[in-house]
């Protein structure tokens, strides 16, 4: 984001809308630290500014910067997957999407928050932890896949590694055999992650609505608690794959 100097009357009234405080006063007038900000458009969508000094930079959807808009602006369109938000359509749902079958269990990182975010240096750490424990393919539409460049080691392309994101999810499934390793891995990188780490884990139900027994005690086993979260479906939606035994 920039702001225009010439326009800007230094009233100040943009600076409590940016998250991560990335605009400051320079000689009497607001400026946005350009490596601060994360182009999340926070401050221009207030509509605060009563001079509309707030305008987007044109090199916004320059890459590798674009990555910062993609992952931080809700209302932007991810170039590759062609959905907004920050990974692929929500494991809540995945009763009526099918992407995880019943002998799969799917996993998703949630990384960063608005007013915290995290720089790429750090993601990297999850992703080479995650190949090292033998994870090496996450769910085709996740805006991560054109991010790696070795998906042996876990290396993500180094051009990136001076951008940052508000936040980022990365989605990947594992047999429910691999679960608990995984876990133990995800626990480990944690504790290595500078900023807000959240993890979710996503299965079919069995009938009467119960979790696989397999699945909690992996869970369980690697002293995770765990609270139910899931979009309830009413008989109004219909599996749009059904894998035929």
């Amino acid at each position: 984001m920039l702001i225009r100097k010439d326009i800007c009357v230094g009233c100040g009234l943009c600076h409590p809308y940016c998250p991560t405080d990335a605009i400051h006063f320079e000689d009497l007038k607001s400026k946005v630290d350009q490596e601060v900000c994360y182009e999340c458009g926070s401050c221009l969508r207030a509509k605060i500014c009563p001079v509309e000094a707030i305008e987007e930079s044109p090199h916004v959807y320059d890459y590798p910067r674009a990555l910062r808009k993609y992952f931080s602006d809700p209302n932007a369109t991810h170039a590759l997957t062609g959905i907004q938000g920050r990974g692929t359509e929500e494991s809540k749902s995945n009763d009526v999407t099918n992407r995880c079958g019943p002998d799969e269990v799917g996993i998703a990182i949630e990384v960063g928050r608005p007013t915290i975010g995290m720089d790429l240096k750090n993601i990297q750490k999850i992703t080479r932890a995650l190949a090292r424990a033998g994870i090496h393919e996450i769910e085709p539409e996740n805006p991560f896949n054109d991010m790696i460049q070795d998906r042996k080691t876990g290396d993500l392309k180094p051009e990136l590694m001076g951008e940052r994101v508000l936040s980022a999810i990365m989605e990947f499934k594992v047999k429910p055999s691999q679960l608990g390793h995984v876990l133990r891995t995800i626990k480990e990188v944690a504790r290595e992650v500078d900023s807000v780490f959240c993890l979710d884990v996503y299965t079919q139900l069995e009938p009467r609505l119960k979790v696989p027994a397999e699945v909690l005690e992996a869970i369980e086993s690697e002293g995770l608690s765990w609270r139910p979260n899931a979009k309830i479906n009413m008989g109004l939606g219909r599996a749009w794959e059904r894998k035929v035994p």
